[in-house]
């Protein structure tokens, strides 16, 4: 092997590497949801999101990290961690292209009832990343109840799509 060989191969080496790391980022990112969400660390929720970030669900509709921690902050929230909460997402099917990157998959939030946990909520989601000057960060974030309607057919129908 020549000297360009071994330098074309490093290259190669060098772009994979830097795709899987791109790829653990972002499911770091997914899963860190949950633990802040769930903890009421309303910093830590906002701070995946970039600044004209969208949180959308058949919930509420949030604009930017101010929104999100507001939301983590509110009543409704709150009461829900009171009970007991647990925001776990499924494994996603992330795609990166160069410096955006989409997610699709599940989440279930189960909640703790005086007869043990339930699953109080299944979602499709549809997580939007965008590298920023600080990283990887969520721009727009689309979820939606599962309960045979159309729109979390049609979120999860993007982790199939060619």
């Amino acid at each position: 092997m020549d000297d360009g060989e071994l330098q074309e191969r490093l290259r190669g080496m060098e772009e994979r590497l830097e795709r899987v790391e791109d790829h653990l980022t972002i499911q770091r990112l997914i899963n860190s949801w949950g633990p802040a969400v769930d903890t009421g660390n309303s910093e830590a929720a906002a701070a995946l999101f970039a600044e004209d970030g969208v949180l959308e669900s058949d919930l509420s509709y949030l604009i930017g990290p101010a929104a999100v921690a507001a939301m983590v902050l509110g009543e409704g929230h709150q009461a829900l961690i009171r009970d007991g909460s647990a925001h776990v997402p499924a494994t996603p099917v992330i795609r990166i292209e160069g410096d955006t990157a989409t997610a699709t998959g599940y989440t279930r939030v189960y909640r703790h009832t005086p007869d043990g946990y339930e699953v109080w909520r299944v979602s499709a989601n549809r997580w939007e990343f965008r590298r920023t000057a600080q990283g990887w960060r969520v721009t727009r974030r689309t979820t939606q109840v599962v309960d045979g309607g159309p729109k979390a057919a049609e979120i999860l129908t993007k982790a199939i799509e060619p």
